[in-house]
């Protein structure tokens, strides 16, 4: 049997470069959930087990990194909002779209709102746009939704609750269930309807308070 072919210097090194790389990336992405944009690269460094020079010539800036770890975040948002163009009723669409990124959201604890300006991700932002108004119309169509809602409105009802999800969801989950029940009524025409999620009762609201420095009115 012939001796396997020897792996040259040169792609030996393009091996240790692209694991390094890897590496880097998941490292960061795990600070960035643990601490949001306000880790070092030093910190990417040691929790990647690699110098910071190795760091520094993958990505020059914080910000180069930010990009990178970014990419992945917003294929994922256009990947699940295709997956809800593809629901069965239409008029459901747009609902699923936004229970299921939140959904995905809570379960991997990742805060986001760095990652939404990732320069690198325009293109993939403006097919998620796109996708979304896709939604948006159906939601209409199926008399689903106000006529008034916009891309915009959705965004900004995204990053609220993803926000509240990062303040509450160790101590209280129900909070931002409930609220987020609330909103998607809210999107709706008509009047209010009996919502899934009951409000969060005295007790787990005092441990709201007593430990998210992220909410302060009570």
């Amino acid at each position: 049997m012939p001796a396997p072919p020897e792996v040259t210097a040169p792609e030996r090194l393009r091996c240790d470069a692209a694991r390094n790389r890897e590496r880097v990336l998941s490292a960061a992405s795990e600070v960035y959930g643990e601490r949001g944009p306000a880790f070092t690269m030093e910190e990417v460094a040691s929790r990647a087990g690699v110098g910071i020079g190795t760091v520094y010539r993958r990505f020059p800036t914080k910000g180069a990194l930010l990009d990178a770890v970014a990419l992945p975040y917003l294929e994922r948002m256009l990947s699940l909002a295709r997956a809800a163009g593809e629901h069965r009723e239409p008029g459901e669409r747009l609902e699923t779209f936004v229970r299921t990124l939140v959904e995905r959201h809570a379960s991997e604890g990742r805060g986001n709102s760095r990652l939404w300006d990732s320069a690198l991700g325009r293109p993939l932002r403006e097919e998620i746009h796109r996708v979304v108004d896709g939604l948006l119309e159906a939601a209409r169509k199926a008399g689903r939704l106000r006529p008034d809602v916009t891309y915009r409105d959705i965004s900004v009802l995204l990053w609220t609750v993803t926000s509240l999800v990062d303040a509450t969801d160790r101590v209280a989950p129900m909070v931002w269930r409930r609220h987020l029940d609330l909103l998607l009524d809210g999107l709706r025409p008509g009047g209010p309807r009996p919502l899934a999620t009951p409000p969060v009762d005295a007790q787990k609201w005092e441990r709201v308070v007593t430990s998210s420095a992220a909410l302060r009115l009570h």
